[in-house]
């Protein structure tokens, strides 16, 4: 038994299948709250360079971004003064993979949960998300007249 942030995981497998789902589920840009953000802050404490991506900051909290060079989701850490930082969720993790099950066994929690919480898309969000997608309906109509007159002149 595992347990992080509250929460009992059966293995640092099941760890891992929580914070994957967790990745890949969580809105973008918001913050991780309750459950979710508080075994992510327990894990982010086993990140070999935790210290210096706190930079000397409070945590403010953690989210899921965007990694700057890859444009891939990553969890980020948020500091105090709004400065941001992505970090390696496998680098939090190694050191739990590589202890035998015996030595990270801990009494088991009574707040188990297997899945993370869906956490609302602030307004801000819908809003930027709606533009987005109002941008994209308008370039698609765009394409779709020119292809239109380009059949039309075909003929």
């Amino acid at each position: 038994m595992v347990e992080v942030g509250g929460q009992a995981f059966d293995s640092v497998a099941e760890v891992r299948e929580y914070v994957a789902n967790m990745l890949h589920n969580a809105p973008i840009d918001e913050p991780l709250s309750g459950t979710d953000g508080k075994v992510i802050h327990e894990i982010f404490l086993h990140h070999p360079e935790a210290k210096e991506k706190q930079a000397g900051k409070e945590i403010e909290f953690f989210k899921v971004g965007t990694h700057p060079q890859a444009g891939a989701r990553a969890f980020c850490v948020v500091r105090s003064d709004g400065s941001e930082e992505t970090f390696s969720m496998k680098k939090c993790l190694s050191p739990w993979a590589r202890k035998a099950s015996g030595d990270v066994k801990t009494p088991k929690s009574t707040a188990k949960q297997n899945k993370p919480s869906q956490q609302k898309p602030s307004q801000a969000n819908i809003q930027d998300r709606l533009k987005r997608v109002i941008t994209l309906y308008n370039e698609l109509g765009r394409e779709i007249q020119q292809i239109q007159k380009i059949i039309v002149e075909d003929k």
